[in-house]
């Protein structure tokens, strides 16, 4: 099967038009922009499963996915991925039995919550999380045409524009988060994954999370996807992918850091760490466990 030609679509009328054709099979794994979608993806691509991404597949009436094209290389960066680009010539693998999982930034009022499998919830500290899609969206805002995202400058001038869902970023993760846990209940089956569990005991958590969808896998093999999915192993194949391409020197890559608690690089800038000081920010944080104390004093988790 050929990769489609690039559609004329906005991407986020694109996003949205996917999500409108999502059937019985689907679960939606809803997070922030930043929250580790790269990662998720790659252990359930290595783990057998459907992964689709909303913003380089195009969705048809039928359910079936293709990807476009014009997203190929981008697409190559990510090794799960690009070996089931290969592997599918252009159509999408994946168990046909099994569940099939869609990626997702958008607000959960554009699902049909009773025609699909459920609905995963991927959080992390907002700190992180809007750090990470600032680099992001500095690096390929770009190339998927995100019109009025505040993608250049510092990040400093990021949180006073305007992000994903054309949403000040801050506000934009509180926001998200706190439709999606009063939406998680109205769906057949749900979860919530954070990208710290995921980082610090990630065979644990994706077995948790697959026993939930009653798609469970081996230890053996969920810890063989986890492998391949370790930030050194991804960011080294991005690095031969970009290297073949003639992309070296500082160009932007999806695998940057893939760090835990980054923010206490910068957030003793208090003019930028007030940004995360809000009364709804707080309370949305706490509720996944993340205390965002003030700057310069103990934190607590």
């Amino acid at each position: 099967m050929e990769p489609l030609r690039a559609e004329a679509a906005d991407p986020v009328e694109l996003h949205m038009r996917n999500a409108a054709r999502l059937g019985a099979r689907d679960v939606v794994v809803a997070g922030y922009p930043g929250s580790g979608a790269s990662l998720i993806g790659n252990v359930l691509i290595e783990l057998g499963f459907a992964y689709v991404d909303p913003y380089s597949e195009v969705v048809g009436e039928d359910g079936t996915s293709q990807v476009i094209e014009d997203h190929l290389a981008y697409r190559s960066r990510l090794s799960a991925t690009a070996a089931s680009d290969r592997n599918a010539g252009g159509g999408k693998g994946g168990t046909d039995d099994g569940p099939r999982f869609f990626k997702n930034h958008l607000y959960p009022d554009r699902f049909d919550h009773g025609r699909l499998a459920g609905a995963v919830l991927l959080v992390r500290d907002p700190r992180d999380a809007v750090y990470s899609s600032y680099h992001w969206f500095r690096g390929f805002a770009a190339h998927w045409g995100a019109a009025g995202v505040q993608s250049q400058g510092t990040f400093a001038e990021f949180l006073d524009g305007r992000g994903v869902n054309d949403e000040p970023p801050v506000a934009g993760w509180a926001g998200f988060y706190t439709a999606w846990t009063a939406a998680l209940p109205r769906f057949h089956r749900s979860a919530v994954i954070r990208f710290e569990d995921l980082k610090t005991d990630p065979e644990a958590t994706m077995s948790g999370l697959l026993e939930v969808f009653g798609a469970p896998r081996t230890p053996a093999a969920i810890e063989q996807a986890v492998r391949r999915s370790r930030y050194e192993n991804m960011r080294a194949h991005e690095e031969r992918v970009s290297a073949a391409a003639g992309a070296v020197g500082n160009q932007p890559r999806i695998m940057r850091r893939g760090k835990v608690g980054e923010w206490q690089e910068w957030y003793g800038d208090e003019s930028v760490a007030a940004h995360f000081q809000t009364p709804r920010l707080l309370e949305t944080a706490a509720t996944f466990g993340y205390q965002l104390a003030k700057p310069g004093t103990r934190e607590s988790r």
